[in-house]
C-alpha cells in the first residue's frame, strides 16, 4: 500500500491519510476476521492544540504534528500502521492486539507525548487524549464500529472526564453514547 499524506504534513514514510485509512483498517479487520485475532484501534487527539496554533502559528504547529507524527512513527510496534486525519487527530491500527495490551501502549504513548512536547512550555500544556478499543471475540463487528467506539471513547474522555485533557479511556461509555453507536454494553471488550 502506498503512504499518501495530506498537503499539511510533510511526506512521512508509512503515514497514511484520511483517505488511506479506510482501505488499511478494512485490510486489518478481513484479516483480524479471518485469523481469529484481536484487532485494536487507538484514536489520539492533542488536547489545547487549537489554543497552540493561535498562539504559536501556523508554521510552529504543524512542526508539532510533525513532531507528534514522527515520535508516534518510532514508538508504534512494527506491525502497526499509523494514520493522519487532519488537524490534530492520529488513528494507529494495531493488528493482533487485545484491549489490554492497547491500552498499556495508549498509556505510555500518552506519558511520552507529554514529555516531548512539555519542551514547548505551552500553558496550557500541549498534551494528547487517547480513545482504545479492540474487537470482540468472533465475527460480529466491523472495522467502522470499531472506529466508531475508540473516536468515541476518546471523545468522551476529552467531555466528560475530569481533567478533560492527557487521558487514555478504554472503559465503559453511558448507554446513550452507546446508543448512539447502536452498541450494548458487554457487546464489545471494556464495555
Amino acid at each position: 500500500m502506498s503512504a499518501v499524506v495530506q498537503a499539511d504534513l510533510p511526506s512521512l514514510p508509512g503515514l497514511l491519510d484520511r483517505q488511506a485509512l479506510r482501505p488499511a483498517l478494512a485490510a486489518a479487520a478481513d484479516a483480524a476476521s479471518a485469523s481469529g485475532h484481536a484487532l485494536a484501534l487507538l484514536t489520539l487527539d492533542l488536547d489545547h492544540f487549537k489554543d497552540y496554533q493561535d498562539r504559536a502559528g501556523e508554521a510552529a504547529a504543524r512542526q508539532v504534528l510533525t513532531q507528534l507524527a514522527l515520535l508516534l512513527e518510532q514508538l508504534k510496534p512494527p506491525t502497526a500502521r499509523l494514520a493522519y486525519l487532519g488537524a490534530d487527530e492520529f488513528v494507529l491500527i494495531l493488528p493482533d492486539c487485545q484491549l489490554a495490551q492497547a491500552t498499556a501502549l495508549a498509556e505510555r504513548l500518552r506519558e511520552r507525548i507529554a514529555a516531548a512536547l512539555a519542551q514547548l512550555d505551552q500553558q496550557p500544556p500541549l498534551t494528547a487524549t487517547l480513545g482504545v478499543a479492540a474487537t470482540p471475540p468472533g465475527r460480529g463487528w466491523s472495522a467502522e464500529s470499531l472506529l466508531a467506539l475508540a473516536d468515541t471513547r476518546m471523545t468522551f474522555a476529552k467531555r466528560r472526564l475530569p481533567p478533560h485533557h492527557n487521558l487514555v479511556w478504554a472503559g465503559a461509555l453511558p448507554s446513550d453514547w452507546l446508543g448512539r453507536l447502536g452498541l450494548s454494553a458487554g457487546s464489545w471488550p471494556g464495555l
